[in-house]
């Protein structure tokens, strides 16, 4: 966003960054590194210092600065973190959320000896009225390539960053004959790196991309090592030296191994980073991340705003779905279902609102009907407006009586929230509308 850091935009009313924060929390990190951009810093860290200290946890949060204007990659921030550290590194993106024990994956990479272990999962998709789940077609596919013995990573990209077609060397196949191919699973961001591959990332330095550049390299590396040691015929292999009449024999260490392995969960996991999920995630988190939510006070009813400045008119119907800040404003005769209200929302009366995400400080006047919208901080819906499938940005202004169907109404380009969530992981030149920035 211009306005607004990306891991700041509400989920189920909560700041983005709060998840993978709370992740950390939930196993007990005592300190991390953050990646921020600079116009994003205080935001931030105003938001995180109040909310530890509110969560009575003291985590040392060290904020790594890159220029707003950098295009600086995920690798690259890894190589300034890198000297501080002295063991195994856990890098988690900012618009994770997930139920996932650690422990699960840390097992893996043990048992494995990785250099990089990779949580993968499932799509996210709630049923529908019959009862099955449908991938939406908007969603960026990722092939995930997979040795079935010990879901060693073999292949793996964004359809965004592939061709029409698929390339295999035959010198991959011969050593990994077995390759199931996935189009199901979602790399979630979440990577345990040793420090082995810590010091091939630092003697790479133009390397940028950590999915896109680094892992890759690191699968190519593995299978290349993989082939290369079927020439020894047992751990220690030798080689029959002779000097001064006496027969030798040298103990040949193999090479040094990469590994590059994956972690299935079915456990509840999302990345917000498109924006027609943007809705379905925040009910989704809304109802099945509850009690990993921080305390919520809800909003006090009233019989006339006379009586207090805050509050939902006590003839206001709130489905038990829905999350309204305290300090919001409602009046009487709304229905509120399935939607996300955050704080300084002043709402009319005879408002119909359904599915929709209402970030701070909207105005929203009488007999306004509202259905699967975002309608971001500041704006304006003023008397009789019918909104379905639509993205209001920030400070604008929608005309009394308008109808708007699958729009995203723009203010000026000096003060909105840009609709584009970028995915900084993507390597990839093309534009997509669909995801938020």
């Amino acid at each position: 966003t211009n306005n607004t850091a990306k891991c700041m935009l509400p989920v189920a009313n909560v700041p983005l960054i709060w998840f993978p924060v709370q992740f950390l929390i939930r196993h007990n990190f005592k300190e991390t590194y953050m990646v921020v951009r600079e116009g994003a810093r205080d935001e931030i860290e105003k938001y995180l210092s109040a909310q530890l200290e509110k969560e009575g946890v003291k985590m040392a949060v060290e904020y790594v600065v890159i220029a707003d204007e950098s295009e600086k990659g995920t690798a690259d921030s890894l190589r300034i973190i890198a000297p501080k550290t002295k063991s195994n590194l856990l890098v988690i993106s900012g618009d994770l959320i997930t139920k996932v024990s650690l422990s699960e994956l840390a097992n893996v990479h043990r048992a494995s000896n990785a250099s990089i272990t990779a949580l993968v999962a499932p799509w996210y998709s709630p049923p529908n009225a019959d009862g099955k789940k449908k991938r939406n077609k908007k969603d960026d596919r990722d092939f995930v390539g997979l040795d079935p013995t010990d879901n060693r990573i073999l292949f793996l990209s964004n359809e965004k960053d592939l061709d029409d077609e698929i390339v295999f060397r035959k010198g991959q196949l011969s050593v990994f004959p077995h390759m199931r191919l996935y189009t199901t699973l979602r790399d979630c961001h979440l990577y345990i790196i040793s420090q082995t591959a810590v010091q091939t990332l630092l003697n790479k330095p133009e390397i940028a991309m950590l999915r896109c550049e680094f892992l890759p390299l690191l699968v190519r590396k593995q299978i290349k090592q993989v082939a290369n040691a079927e020439q020894f015929t047992d751990i220690y292999s030798t080689v029959q030296q002779e000097t001064e009449g006496e027969i030798k024999f040298t103990a040949l260490s193999p090479p040094e191994e990469t590994g590059c392995f994956v972690h299935m969960t079915d456990e509840f996991t999302v990345r917000v980073n498109q924006l027609h999920n943007y809705i379905k995630y925040n009910k989704a988190v809304g109802e099945l991340m509850s009690d990993m939510l921080p305390k919520h006070t809800p909003p006090a009813t009233v019989k006339s705003f006379e009586e207090s400045q805050y509050g939902v008119h006590q003839q206001t119907q709130v489905c038990k779905l829905s999350k309204v800040s305290e300090q919001v404003a409602i009046e009487g005769k709304c229905s509120v279902k399935r939607s996300f209200i955050g704080g300084g929302v002043k709402i009319g009366a005879h408002c119909r609102i359904a599915d929709c995400v209402i970030m701070m400080g909207v105005t929203i006047e009488t007999n306004v009907t509202l259905s699967n919208c975002v309608i971001c901080p500041g704006a304006i819906i003023r008397s009789k407006s019918n909104l379905k499938d639509c993205r209001v940005c920030d400070g604008y202004e929608v005309r009394g009586s308008s109808e708007f169907t699958d729009e995203t109404l723009i203010g000026d380009e000096e003060n909105m929230m840009s609709f584009s969530i970028d995915n900084s992981n993507n390597n990839s030149s093309s534009s997509d509308e669909n995801v938020l920035r």
